[in-house]
């Protein structure tokens, strides 16, 4: 039996969290052309903004969930590999397309 395939920019389960601190930039991420409005510093760390529920960075169609920085992405989202553990945990918690995240936001 094959494992079955995942489609990151048709789910986008990691890319949505109600934690205000769920990225934090790491020392690989210094010199990333990351837009500076999109990110914020707390305790001397650096975070990227998921106040609106996902990333800021994340851009949504009706049935896409793409990277608008993906060429500059963050290392931990390089280092997230779809159908790994983190990525299923994601999609348990989060839904495709964070809908479980934006059921809660507009409730």
């Amino acid at each position: 039996m094959s494992a079955p395939a995942y489609d990151c920019v048709t789910c986008g389960a990691c890319c949505f969290s109600r934690n205000p601190r769920y990225l934090v930039l790491l020392l690989e991420d210094t010199g990333r052309a990351l837009p500076a409005d999109s990110l914020f510093e707390d305790a001397g760390r650096t975070f990227v903004d998921f106040s609106c529920g996902h990333c800021t960075h994340l851009t949504l169609s009706e049935d896409r969930a793409e990277c608008g920085v993906y060429e500059n992405r963050p290392e931990a989202c390089r280092a997230f590999r779809a159908g790994s553990f983190e990525c299923l945990k994601a999609i348990r918690a989060n839904g495709v397309m964070g809908e479980r995240v934006r059921e809660k936001v507009v409730a």
